[in-house]
């Protein structure tokens, strides 16, 4: 397996985020984390990238105990696109020296001022696949651009070395409907193609079911649901929030509206 953790829990003072979640993520899995504000699902994710320490637990990345392994160090293994198209980049840098900084992972050699022919070639080649114009905007400042085309930037410099794991942090909420779909195509044209073992966050249940081969529910920071396989195949949205309410045992009109 991928990605392995076991009775993680992180609290912030008196406020219990996780609480003793465990799952496990096969090479080559794609999951969904659903779940309404609150959840847990950021903080989720902010433990795995190592923004900060567990409380509790252990997290494995292909078969490494990482629990207490620094941020910059897991960055070489893992590939994250935040909600934020501000993040993930350097907005003063261009598109082709914010691709040549994320390119250093592949000989983690620090960042040169000069990017190289061959490198430029490479990435014009990568950004041609996503008809966006980026290809002819290589020497454009990355925060001149539009939040759809931050996201297709940084999930380039997310792949252009292949991440062992792929984190997708609600990368399409802040865009509008067309942008987003747009995003959206293109990620799951890299994630197939290079068959990458991804994680991503949504409240779009539709989007959580269509994406992938598993949707795991998260619920004031425990595991509620976890499904996939043939079980998973045959929901529906409704089916899904059926069983949320079945395990949350209370009402949830609230919730149903995020969620759907």
């Amino acid at each position: 397996m991928i990605l392995s953790c076991s009775n993680i829990c992180k609290s912030f003072g008196s406020d219990d985020i996780i609480k003793n979640a465990s799952f496990h993520i096969e090479d080559h899995e794609k999951a969904a984390i659903v779940g309404i504000n609150g959840a847990g699902k950021s903080t989720l994710f902010n433990a795995i990238c190592g923004n900060y320490w567990l409380d509790q637990g252990q997290i494995f990345l292909d078969g490494q105990d990482i629990t207490f392994l620094s941020e910059h160090r897991r960055a070489r293994q893992i590939g994250r696109v935040f909600q934020d198209p501000m993040k993930g980049t350097a907005p003063h840098l261009t598109i082709e020296e914010n691709l040549a900084l994320a390119y250093t992972r592949k000989d983690r050699k620090p960042f040169r001022s000069a990017v190289r022919k061959q490198e430029k070639d490479l990435f014009r080649t990568e950004l041609e696949k996503y008809h966006m114009d980026l290809e002819n905007r290589m020497k454009t400042k990355v925060g001149l651009l539009s939040g759809g085309q931050r996201q297709v930037v940084t999930l380039l410099m997310c792949t252009l070395v292949m991440p062992k794991l792929l984190l997708l942090d609600e990368h399409t909420a802040a865009l509008d409907p067309a942008t987003a779909d747009k995003v959206m195509e293109i990620t799951r044209s890299i994630v197939s193609e290079n068959h990458l073992t991804t994680l991503m966050i949504t409240h779009n249940l539709s989007q959580a079911l269509a994406t992938g081969n598993r949707t795991i529910m998260l619920d004031e920071g425990r595991i509620i649901l976890d499904l996939g396989g043939e079980e998973r195949a045959k929901m529906g949205v409704n089916d899904l929030l059926d069983c949320y309410a079945e395990k949350k045992k209370k009402a949830f009109d609230n919730d149903r509206m995020m969620l759907a």
